[in-house]
Parts: C-alpha cells; structure tokens; sequence
C-alpha cells in the first residue's frame, strides 16, 4: 500500500498563531490555492481512497481531493492533531507566557515534553503507526490518501525514522498542504518521501 499522508490547508488560527489542537477554525482564501496546487502534485497518483481526520479543516481539504479524483472519503479519529490540553486555543504569545516550561520544549520539538490534560508525542505517534497498520491490511494494493496535521505528521515521521529520543521532532515539520509519501509491505513501514512542499512555491 502507498499512503500520500498530507497536511491541512492553511487555517485562520494559523495565521493568528493560535494552538488549534482539537479545536478548529475554517480554511483561508490562501488555504484553498495550496489545495489546488497540492492537486497539481499528486495528480498522477491513482488514489482510490481518501481518509480524513474529523477536524473542520482536515475535511475540507480531503474533500475537495476526494471531489478531484472521484473517490469517497471517510472520517478517522486516529488522524486527529494532538491534543494540546491546557493549551488548546491560546495564542502561541499567551501559552508562552502562562506555560514557558511546555511552550518551550513544545515549540522546539522535545519528544518528551508532557502537556497537562493532553496527549504526548509517542501517544500520538503510536495511534498514527497502529492505525495506518490496520489500514494496510484491508487496502494492500491501494493507493490511499491521509489528511492530518501538522504535528501529528511529525510526530508519526519521527517515529517511523527511529523515534530518537534525543532527536526533534521538528526536523520532521510539514507546512500545509505539504505530504509525505510512505509504503507499506509485508508489514514494513517505509518512508519514500517526506515534507515534499516545492509545489507551494509556484
């Protein structure tokens, strides 16, 4: 099975600098032309499925690419944004001020930074590798195409890799509407390509 798995388009929060997590804000004018230009990409894969996270903008991005390739497109909860906990909907300026101990580990990519009443890295990244191997198992053949978020992408790319401890996570950042290509075989994950965004640059 290859997985296209892909960042959201851009958000309004995303523009305001605002911890979105589990919460969400609607696609910009912006957003929508990185759809289009991520189509331009990815138009010569035969993708026959598209799988979303529950998100607002998760969906909206999957759906305009479900539309493109005349696919259906389905929900999945493993593929959601981390939960930031006590953070979720603050301003990254404000969540700096009241939490510097997590914003700044958070922001610069520190595998093992705990949030209160959140998720960690290795919880998000485990729900992202469990569920993509469920997902090999019933759609070998296929060409599958992943809507999630920013650091849940990461995340799952820094466990793929190695999961190093002593590594950041942020080397492993997408920007929107970015993608990564991965392969899975006889039970192997493998990552072909990752944070592809020279398309956003046209």
């Amino acid at each position: 099975m290859r997985i296209i798995a892909i960042r959201h388009a851009e958000t309004q929060w995303n523009i305001e600098r605002i911890l979105q997590g589990r919460l969400d804000s609607p696609v910009t004018e912006n957003g929508f032309r990185q759809i289009n230009s991520l189509l331009s990409a990815i138009k010569d894969f035969p993708i026959s499925k598209v799988i979303s996270s529950s998100s607002g903008r998760a969906c909206t991005t999957g759906q305009v690419l479900a539309d493109y390739f005349g696919c259906g497109m389905e929900i999945n909860e493993n593929l959601c944004e981390q939960n930031f906990g006590i953070l979720e909907g603050l301003p990254f300026e404000q969540a700096d001020y009241h939490y510097p101990d997590i914003t700044s580990r958070l922001f610069a990519g520190d595998p093992t930074v705990t949030i209160p009443e959140g998720e960690s890295t290795i919880e998000v990244a485990q729900r992202a590798i469990s569920y993509i191997q469920s997902l090999a198992t019933n759609n070998s053949n296929d060409t599958v195409c992943l809507v999630t978020h920013g650091r849940t992408l990461q995340y799952l790319l820094w466990q793929l890799k190695g999961g190093n401890l002593q590594e950041k996570t942020t080397l492993y950042s997408h920007q929107n509407c970015s993608y990564s290509v991965i392969e899975v075989k006889n039970e192997r994950i493998h990552v072909v390509r990752w944070g592809v965004a020279t398309h956003l640059l046209k």
